[in-house]
């Protein structure tokens, strides 16, 4: 059950930031389209795409916490866990890692295209940073990808984060997963398994592409915290202007789901904005985003 407090201070200094600037597109990993129920066929990578020239629009720096509101706690029906955005098939969490590192992600159909792969070392330093694009060729099929991680660092072992990173057209984020590792400069690998293959944030409402009117979004579902900070849902226009924001507070994440059902009021102008909500946590040891998950809509005054 969500414990329904609203965070009115927000995060400490007055301003929630985003770390993450939309990237330019460079040469592929190895990726190919898979069938989305079962991605381990082997399908023919799809044929590469033009590099683009222009430069994705970086997502605002800070949120109001005055245009917040508080949640209110309720049950919802069961839904589907299994529609995940990104998928980290390879390596599992905590996995002891030498260079390179082997990094499998499936990504779903609706969210290919400008993509970005780091490695981040435990003070935030960026070790490996690779842009590209990905495709899906294939109706209702995933898209795998396949890196070769190279990393050096000067300690025998520290923490790092693994992380990939889809943006949409308009140059906003659209997904974002991440896989913490610790990292060895020599030595033995040890591999866990992976997550479980379910989404962390399921939604009843919105649904991809619905159409939102009136000045308030409801948004209705379950979402398994990926730590205990606070859980962010940010309603973006095309431009990556805040329309509107809540923050929600959490039990302790235990692994298990929490359902939740409450409201983000916005302001708009204009009709039928191609609007982005994005629903995130920031990690709570090196800095930074550790998830997020997005739905596009459709929003009218």
């Amino acid at each position: 059950m969500l414990l329904g407090l609203l965070v009115g201070c927000g995060f400490p200094g007055g301003s929630i930031n985003l770390p993450f600037l939309g990237p330019q597109a460079s040469a592929s990993p190895s990726a190919s389209a898979m069938p989305g129920v079962n991605p381990g066929g082997t399908v023919a990578p799809a044929a590469p795409s033009p590099v683009p020239t222009d430069t994705p629009m970086p997502i605002p720096a800070a949120v109001t916490p005055a245009s917040l509101n508080s949640p209110t706690p309720t049950a919802t029906p069961e839904l589907d866990v299994t529609n995940m955005l990104l998928r980290i098939a390879v390596p599992g969490p905590m996995s002891i890692v030498v260079s390179p590192i082997d990094f499998v992600v499936y990504i779903s159909p609706d969210f290919t295209g400008s993509t970005r792969i780091q490695l981040l070392g435990e003070d935030g330093r960026e070790l490996y940073n690779k842009s590209f694009r990905t495709f899906s060729n294939i109706d209702n099929a995933t898209t795998r990808v396949e890196e070769k991680v190279k990393f050096e660092i000067h300690a025998l072992a520290e923490i790092g984060r693994l992380q990939i990173s889809t943006v949409d057209q308009f140059g906003r984020m659209q997904a974002f997963n991440s896989v913490r590792l610790l990292l060895l400069s020599m030595g033995d690998q040890q591999v866990t398994p992976p997550y479980p293959s379910t989404e962390r944030v399921v939604l009843r409402t919105p649904r991809m592409s619905d159409e939102v009117s009136g000045g308030i979004l409801a948004v209705q579902g379950e979402i398994q915290p990926i730590n205990d900070t606070p859980v962010l849902m940010e309603l973006y226009d095309a431009q990556g202007n805040v329309m509107g924001a809540r923050i929600l507070a959490l039990l302790p994440a235990d692994g298990k789901y929490q359902e939740f059902n409450t409201t983000v009021l916005y302001k708009t102008s204009q009709q039928q904005v191609p609007a982005r909500l994005m629903i995130r946590q920031v990690d709570d040891r090196i800095n930074g985003l550790a998830y997020l998950y997005s739905v596009a809509l459709q929003v009218s005054p």
